[in-house]
């Protein structure tokens, strides 16, 4: 059994193991930028339409649409117009106000998508507060961590976080505000804060003006390598540029997604939908076929999935027997997707657009495909953003078909990782270039292959896994002597961990057993479902440390070995 098991890991490894480039052209791509030096440049374009805030920019926006529909509820069919979700957001801003809550102060948000859930993120715009979004399904380690990163003077989270907030806030000796959309004896319901002023404040309210765009408009969260979060600090002018893009192809027809406030595509697409007075359909989470009945029965025009919702999406079937001739885009990003799912998901939905982003947290959008663009390429750099590709051995400029590391320069760069400048400074160098830790080359047309990745985080539906963290773990198991964890490729899921383990002598533990002890002890996506393989020894590098490299090659002789076995069977 355990050889079928390894044959089966190595030949994902092999059969995964580069993008399928081989597309052919089909028309030439219309030049949107320059290329300088190797340096693959955007059109400049600078404007924000004049707003000098996001606050500003939201509260225009969202008083122009008037009783338009906002938010619908596809579990119970409520909804939200614009007028009603500005005087909930009024409301909101004069509760926080009446806390003390400042400009520079941060409030944070740890709850799953619903109607109220916008809500503080957008109230905190209005009044130059910075918002901090949480993971909803954290674990009290992660808590304690971001709570003391960025000291939130309130917390608003649903009933499925709030007893984890609350355990932090104990063992941390913090005294933030809890604010719970729902009940709880020890927080304060959201609906009552909604109640505490008269409609002549309301009437009375308008947002504060910002003296500097590039003050910080939200701290968002980005996995280290050590397993703990850094926070991303993003500016007023970050959020604006990129809230505002037209790229997004979001317009006044519904739209829909699954991304938390917690992940910037939840961020930026709110507020792209609030510009183009489209209506959001909301759902707790993404499942194949609900996606399929949600695009039939509400007619949506746009759909934003991350790479594995985009392979499951298709890979199950349902997209085939739905009616969605409503939808027009689906936009998707998160990690890399083979060009052969992309290629049919055109040939099933021949009238939609399925476009492709690169984007990061630190930077924003960096490059998108068009219509006419490759399959599997990222599309061509866009505007306000300069792309290199360097040689990881001599740190020269490369040019078409090279891979390299890719290297990034933004009008939307991040400010910095939060209250770290040891990780801003290994991170964006001095002439402000941002190392992506990603691999991948310009082909001839100006377009984006992304091949690997240079990082050891591993990609799991979206989630980014920290190594280190599920390494921790296993090293804390008395049977256990060194351990390495990697991403093996998954069809449907980006990637699953694997751990590589060396056992201490003389201790019997089973590979059943350390999988089981993993799931006791970390998040769900933290779970060990490539499994776990026992060395004698590991390889190492020349500096001492374990050489992963080496055991993605181990995997590949594990499954020539497997197959000469089956052959002489």
């Amino acid at each position: 059994m355990w050889r079928v098991t390894l044959c089966w890991i190595a030949f994902r490894i092999l059969y995964y193991d580069g993008l399928d480039i081989s597309n052919k052209m089909v028309e030439h791509v219309s030049k949107n930028f320059t290329v300088e030096n190797g340096v693959y440049k955007g059109k400049a374009e600078h404007k924000s339409n004049n707003y000098k805030s996001v606050g500003e920019m939201l509260w225009t926006n969202i008083r122009n649409h008037g009783n338009n529909i906002a938010y619908l509820d596809a579990q119970t069919e409520k909804t939200v117009t614009y007028a009603q979700l500005q005087d909930k957001v009024v409301r909101c801003a004069l509760w926080l106000q009446k806390q003390g809550i400042k400009s520079g102060d941060v409030i944070s948000l740890c709850t799953n998508n619903h109607l109220n859930s916008i809500v503080p993120c957008l109230s905190a715009t209005y009044i130059n507060v910075i918002s901090n979004p949480w993971y909803e399904n954290m674990d009290l380690q992660t808590a304690m961590h971001v709570l003391e990163l960025t000291t939130p003077k309130v917390i608003f989270c649903n009933e499925k976080s709030v007893d984890v907030v609350l355990s932090a806030i104990k063992d941390k000796n913090f005294n933030p505000t809890v604010v719970i959309f729902g009940k709880h004896v020890d927080a304060i319901s959201f609906s009552d804060i909604l109640n505490n002023c008269n409609d002549a404040e309301v009437s009375n309210f308008r947002y504060v003006e910002l003296d500097d765009i590039q003050k910080t408009a939200c701290i968002l969260h980005s996995s280290g390598t050590t397993g703990l979060t850094k926070g991303v600090e993003l500016s007023n002018y970050y959020v604006l540029i990129f809230s505002q893009e037209n790229k997004l192809k979001i317009n006044n027809a519904p739209s829909l997604w699954f991304s938390s406030l917690y992940w910037l595509s939840g961020i930026i697409l709110n507020f792209n939908a609030i510009v183009n007075s489209s209506k959001v359909i909301l759902y707790p989470e993404f499942d194949e076929e609900m996606t399929c009945q949600l695009i039939e029965k509400y007619k949506a025009g746009f759909v934003f999935l991350s790479s594995s919702m985009l392979n499951r999406f298709l890979k199950t079937g349902y997209v085939k027997k739905y009616s969605l001739l409503s939808l027009e885009t689906i936009s998707y990003g998160g990690a890399t997707t083979k060009s052969k799912v992309q290629e049919e998901l055109r040939r099933i939905l021949p009238h939609v657009q399925i476009l492709q982003i690169y984007a990061m947290t630190e930077t924003g959008l960096i490059t998108m495909q068009l219509p006419n663009h490759k399959n599997g390429s990222c599309g061509t750099v866009t505007k306000n953003v300069q792309i290199k590709i360097v040689d990881l051995e001599n740190g020269k400029v490369l040019g078409p078909n090279q891979s390299g590391e890719i290297w990034i320069k933004s009008l939307t760069l991040m400010t910095g990782y939060y209250r770290n400048p040891e990780a801003t400074k290994s991170t964006v160098d001095e002439e402000g270039w941002l190392h992506s830790g990603d691999i991948g080359y310009f082909d001839d047309d100006g377009e984006l292959f992304i091949v690997d990745r240079i990082k050891k985080l591993i990609k799991y539906r979206g989630y980014q896994i920290a190594p280190g963290e599920i390494e921790d773990v296993l090293m804390s198991h008395p049977a256990v002597l060194e351990v390495a964890v990697i991403g093996i490729p998954h069809e449907l899921d980006d990637e699953h961990p694997l751990a590589f383990v060396t056992k201490r002598p003389n201790v019997k533990v089973t590979e059943q057993e350390l999988m089981d002890f993993v799931a006791k002890n970390v998040m769900d996506h933290f779970r060990l479902r490539a499994g776990v393989i026992f060395l004698d020894a590991f390889p190492y590098t020349s500096s001492g440390k374990i050489a992963r490299k080496d055991l993605l090659h181990l995997l590949k002789t594990i499954f020539l070995t497997c197959v000469k076995i089956f052959e002489n069977y």
